[in-house]
């Protein structure tokens, strides 16, 4: 397959793996990356039968691959050195494509929406790896997932760049709190408003605390007053203080104030599904001959 052509993720499930001496290992049951740069080569293949993943075995052990099935570059007792438990240890940045991505709702950061996951695009890098690219957020991917192919490939794929990514399944929304080269960490005050106004009120409040409090105050005030409210009357007294302490002198009295809003509702601590609040628009610039 050419370089530029790009691999669905569900193709890639469900593969059959063998060893090299022709013994059956299972199929790819998942594929795992380390979320570290902006497109994350495939890092991981989770190999085992139905759901159970019984060995993570290291892509460069891949020997062949004709698309049909893989063989490996391990005999069958080799295999047992990559033996996986049943909640399979991964890596401070890692994470499973299948379980913490595909079919999961996404903040897309450039676009501002919130959509599910239908499918992951993988392309062949410069130097022959795997590389995560995208995701597929189109109706076509999900069909052909269905069964339903010819319907499917009616549709061109709805590709967001991986970069441009926030993930909220949990393992993805915790790993990407913890690296610091996540697109979250670059958004200004504006972009990181409307990421809060998508995410459930915990997740939000995880967002809060995990960037710069300057960061964080900056975008508390270009947000809807209904979320201004919602999060800070969730925040500890001294998340408060800290983004009080680095908030600009006018901004620090109206934090003090929604913090301690007694008619802030209680009842969101944990629900997700909250009515969208997106940042108030600026007004327009007045007229000629308009008061200002």
């Amino acid at each position: 397959m050419r370089a530029d052509a790009p691999m669905f993720l569900s193709r890639q499930l469900g593969q059959p793996v063998r060893s090299s001496d022709g013994v059956r290992a299972g199929r790819v049951v998942d594929v795992t990356v380390l979320y570290d740069v902006a497109h994350p080569a495939v890092h991981r293949l989770g190999v085992g039968r139905g759901r159970r993943i019984r060995h993570l075995l290291p892509r460069g052990l891949v020997q062949t691959d004709d698309e049909r099935e893989l063989t490996l570059a391990v005999d069958r007792a080799g295999l047992s050195a990559y033996t996986s438990p049943r909640d399979p240890s991964l890596e401070h940045h890692e994470l499973l494509l299948a379980r913490d991505v595909l079919d999961t709702q996404v903040v897309d950061l450039a676009g501002h929406h919130l959509s599910r996951v239908s499918d992951v695009l993988m392309v062949v890098g410069l130097h022959g790896q795997l590389e995560v690219a995208a995701v597929d957020v189109g109706a076509g991917s999900l069909l052909r997932r269905m069964g339903l192919r010819r319907l499917g490939d009616r549709f061109a794929p709805v590709a967001v760049d991986w970069a441009d990514l926030h993930l909220t399944s949990r393992r993805g929304h915790v790993v990407q709190l913890a690296t610091a080269t996540t697109g979250m960490h670059r958004l200004d005050a504006s972009a990181l408003a409307e990421l809060l106004a998508r995410l459930s009120t915990e997740k939000a409040i995880d967002v809060v605390r995990a960037v710069h409090p300057a960061r964080s105050a900056a975008a508390l005030h270009a947000s809807h007053p209904e979320l201004q409210r919602r999060l800070l009357h969730v925040l500890a007294p001294e998340d408060v203080q800290r983004l009080v302490d680095a908030a600009p002198p006018a901004l620090a009295p109206l934090l003090r104030e929604l913090h301690a809003d007694p008619k802030a509702p209680r009842r969101h601590l944990k629900t997700s599904g909250w009515r969208l609040r997106r940042p108030l628009e600026p007004p327009p610039p007045a007229g000629p001959g308009e008061p200002q």
